[in-house]
């Protein structure tokens, strides 16, 4: 977007305008107390009419309001769900619904401020080169419809990081992202716990007793614990990451360090170990860089103290710290009984290195390795086991697209590293500097995530990176304007 872009509050507030809208505001109000029950029905319609209508003059204006729209929908996941079952086999949902919005506006905008030329897209190359080998593996994959939805998906979410890069033209954007994130976390990890307390939970404890766990553990508004842990693990560590390089209020300070505490809580009863590990290194990136590694030992010390409160207030601490150890003691522990899930994990790992072997350039096919995973499970593997998808990402990118698509999925991580630490070096801007720290920590975290979770399609993942991509090109913009 072109530096004359508009912005939200460039624009001094008129006096008389705003008395005029608060005389609005409460002859409005009067109407509501002193109307008829049939006639309140009639004036909220045509408020809710009017306030739609304005919400998109605006969103046509300053694109960038669809941002709270796209993180609220993904984060109610199964509550969003507007139609289960499509033809497509996919199902209809909010997010879906606000993708179709945002493009809409965007596109709007871009025609009505002649705005035609569009900038560069960062991940073009690396992103082309994985899809073009998703594409070809369509020939060949024995899981051929499965493939080609994924293929579809994968494009769409391509569409979905140059258009957030696109919309993140403001620091105005940016702060939105930062309270919508902060809102869904909250929001999210209460209904976790609560179903922790209640013992209402997506999943059945038998199934959670089944791949190694014996408490069942809160998925939120997912359908999936792990896609609940890493949710709340990117957006603790994007948080956190920003708590620790910004200087802000006192008060902000506190309203984040209570949107975190809860947001932990949250992730504890998701029972997520690899989620756990991606938090707990994504904040040492963080302490890393903000050459404050020291403070681990405080940090340390407030997990130990977590630890003994847990053990005091909560019925299964116990197991809590013990799945939590689990995460270190995969190898000496392999193969035991109580540690099933992350004994498979490495299996799963190892039959992937069979299918690439078999298929070392261009893998088995996109979406391949649940299907043809019987003939290469290890001869121990535990046939009672009912996940058939490797929780490796990785591996299962190696099994289905071989070398070359590992290669892709390598030059995509290194692209945005090189490019996000390649800016921060000489970002200026206090805040947006602080902001590129924490998305860049966010996307280490994704990383060790997936090895333990695999989730490609994860809709924050693609967010996050398309924000890091926007806030350089805005930063960018700053510093060129101020050199001027």
């Amino acid at each position: 977007m072109s530096s004359s872009s508009p912005t939200l509050f460039a624009h001094h507030l008129n006096g008389r305008n705003f008395a005029l809208f608060v005389a609005f505001q409460v002859l409005l109000m009067g109407a509501l107390i002193l109307a008829s029950d049939q006639q309140r029905i009639v004036l909220f319609i045509a408020l809710g009419s009017v306030a739609a209508a304005v919400f998109l003059a605006f969103l046509v204006i300053y694109p960038w309001l669809s941002i709270p729209l796209l993180l609220s929908t993904t984060a109610i996941d199964i509550t969003g769900r507007l139609i289960k079952e499509t033809p497509l086999g996919i199902p209809l949902t909010g997010f879906h619904l606000a993708l179709v919005l945002m493009a809409l506006a965007l596109l709007t905008n871009i025609a009505l401020e002649k705005r035609f030329t569009l900038p560069p897209f960062g991940l073009l190359g690396p992103l082309f080169l994985f899809w073009g080998v998703m594409a070809i593996s369509q020939i060949y994959t024995p899981n051929q419809p499965e493939a080609a939805i994924g293929l579809l998906r994968t494009l769409f979410l391509i569409l979905f990081l140059y258009a957030i890069e696109i919309l993140v033209d403001s620091r105005w954007a940016v702060t939105t992202a930062i309270l919508s994130i902060a809102a869904c976390l909250v929001v999210v990890s209460i209904l976790g716990v609560i179903q922790v307390f209640t013992e209402e939970f997506y999943l059945p404890a038998s199934f959670v007793i089944a791949v190694g766990a014996n408490t069942p553990r809160a998925t939120g508004t997912f359908h999936n614990p792990n896609h609940l842990g890493a949710f709340l693990m990117s957006g603790i560590v994007f948080l956190t990451t920003l708590l620790i390089h910004f200087r802000m209020a006192n008060w902000k300070r506190l309203l984040l360090l209570a949107v975190l505490g809860i947001s932990m809580a949250g992730l504890v009863v998701s029972f997520s170990r690899g989620n756990w590990l991606a938090t707990l290194l994504g904040i040492v990136v963080a302490l890393w860089l903000a050459k404050k590694l020291r403070y681990l030992f405080f940090a340390g010390i407030l997990f130990f103290l977590g630890i003994l409160a847990l053990k005091e207030f909560v019925p299964f601490a116990e197991h809590i710290f013990q799945r939590f150890i689990s995460i270190f003691t995969i190898f000496n522990e392999f193969g035991s009984t109580g540690h099933v899930s992350g004994s498979a994990r490495v299996q799963f790992v190892q039959a992937g290195l069979g299918m690439l072997l078999d298929n070392p350039v261009l893998g088995a096919g996109w979406r391949a390795f649940p299907v043809i995973l019987d003939a290469y499970k290890p001869e121990n593997f535990p046939h009672w086991l009912p996940t058939r998808e490797s929780h490796t990402l990785f591996a299962t990118i190696a099994a289905e697209l071989g070398l070359v698509g590992l290669g892709a999925a390598g030059w995509i991580v290194w692209r945005v590293l090189q490019r996000g630490f390649a800016a921060r070096r000489h970002l200026q801007d206090e805040y947006l500097r602080a902001v590129l720290t924490s998305l860049l920590a966010v996307f280490i975290a994704f990383q060790i995530s997936h090895s333990f979770t695999g989730d490609f399609s994860d809709n924050f993942l693609w967010f996050y990176t398309g924000m890091l991509f926007g806030v350089i090109r805005l930063a960018q913009r700053s510093q060129d304007t101020a050199a001027q």
